[in-house]
């Protein structure tokens, strides 16, 4: 079993999630870039860039952040889900149909 020290991490990303709560995602995004630094296979930080990214209107970045959090952990539901939204902004409804089923099947437990 693999253990992370996400002290530091952890800290950056509570930054980040308020910063984000503010409407201030691109100070979010720096911070969370900070955090991925400090721990690079932290799914819940690349979800959280994705998420400001994505408010961005940086809806690639997005994707690719919520493909690295779903790298990470593949059982990560809400990555799983706005990867699918993120797809659809960009037009991909076939990949956002296929990501979105993957996350209620996640949510559902199955």
């Amino acid at each position: 079993m693999q253990t992370f020290n996400f002290n530091g991490a952890e800290h950056l990303i509570r930054q980040a999630q308020e910063e984000s709560m503010r409407g201030d995602h691109a100070a979010a995004v720096e911070r969370l870039r900070k955090a991925v630094d400090m721990e690079p296979q932290h799914p819940g930080a690349f979800a959280l860039m994705g998420d400001c990214c994505d408010y961005l209107g940086q809806h690639e970045q997005a994707i690719a952040n919520y493909d690295q959090a779903i790298r990470i952990d593949p059982y990560h539901a809400d990555a799983w889900f706005n990867k699918g939204m993120s797809l659809k902004s960009v037009g991909r409804d076939a990949e956002a149909t296929q990501c979105i089923a993957k996350s209620i099947e996640l949510y559902c437990g199955r």
